[in-house]
């Protein structure tokens, strides 16, 4: 492992940057963009794994690839644009390479609830792809049109959605 990253995300006020070289070295407390806040360390598992956010404790985190997508845009739009000048063979290499990329990239866990982004943690336990059930009923509560109750110790180790 080269080192953890936590993006700490402070909705409506910014962000803060925490790394450290293992996930037991991370300091128990952070200064935010509103102050001191605490970091829930609790949520570590002894491997360096995550059972929760590090940043505000919530249990339900999801998986994606750390692909920046204005890259991937600007693959297929370049690829667009020389589409009729290259008989559309650009955008099958266009296809290629953003596969190429998207396959290379690191994975990043992402809190449901904060949107703080965790990084180099422990694989184990895995945390699913997003699930907009689990979104719907953060963002909505009782007035969700689709969402599903907690699973009983979050998201952890739990199913791939079935959508």
């Amino acid at each position: 492992m080269t080192g953890v990253r936590l993006d700490f995300v402070d909705p409506g006020h910014g962000s803060v940057r925490v790394t450290a070289a293992d996930p037991s070295e991370l300091p128990l407390r952070v200064a935010g963009p509103r102050g001191e806040q605490p970091l829930h360390l609790d949520a570590l598992t002894p491997e360096g794994g995550l059972l929760g956010c590090i940043a505000c404790g919530h249990p339900e985190l999801y998986t994606q690839k750390a692909f920046p997508r204005a890259l991937g845009l600007g693959i297929v739009v370049a690829a667009a644009l020389l589409a009729p000048f290259t008989w559309y063979a650009s955008l099958a290499v266009a296809a290629l390479l953003d596969a190429a990329l998207y396959h290379t990239a690191p994975n990043v866990v992402v809190c449901y609830a904060c949107g703080s982004r965790h990084r180099g943690f422990c694989a184990r336990p895995r945390h699913p792809r997003f699930d907009r059930e689990i979104d719907e009923r953060l963002k909505f509560g009782r007035r969700a049109v689709m969402g599903k109750p907690m699973r009983e110790g979050g998201t952890a180790d739990a199913p791939e959605p079935e959508h």
